[in-house]
């Protein structure tokens, strides 16, 4: 396979990888942004959902990201001047999936208003983290391959 078809393949992958996460967040956010109205414990149930299918994304990421023969990977290998880029942005991972684990678990306590608002603040937090590491990602796809990737609507 030339460099060219190897780079297309490499970036279609990338692209749908960073569409799924793109709409992991998006969804945690209309979850967090969603009204409790006068009933907390409701709004975290139905909001425990979004947290989940947030984890399964993430760990989709950390699985197809980290892989052997991966992108990760494929920076390394062919990107040498970017190898520190990438190691950061793995070393991301971890904290991100304890933050994700942890918003899961602080739902489970969720039975008042202050109990909502606290949970919001947190979700606002990962939701930041999880969008700055998309960004990150971005910006080494950029570097790798010299082309700048859809931001998502």
């Amino acid at each position: 396979m030339d460099l060219q078809a190897r780079n297309r393949a490499a970036l279609a992958a990338v692209t749908e990888r960073r569409d799924e996460f793109y709409e992991g967040i998006l969804e945690l956010e209309r979850a967090m942004a969603a009204p409790a109205g006068d009933d907390a414990g409701a709004w975290a149930a139905a909001s425990a959902s979004a947290v989940e299918d947030m984890q399964r994304v993430l760990d989709d990421h950390i699985r197809e990201t980290e892989a052997p023969g991966s992108f990760y990977d494929d920076v390394i290998e062919h990107s040498p001047h970017l190898v520190n880029a990438a190691h950061r942005l793995q070393a991301e991972h971890p904290p991100l999936a304890g933050r994700v684990e942890s918003l899961a678990l602080e739902l489970k306590t969720v039975s008042d208003d202050d109990g909502v608002e606290a949970t919001r603040e947190d979700a606002v937090e990962l939701i930041k983290a999880l969008l700055l590491h998309r960004h990150r990602g971005a910006e080494l796809v950029y570097d790798a391959y010299n082309v700048d990737v859809a931001p998502g609507d």
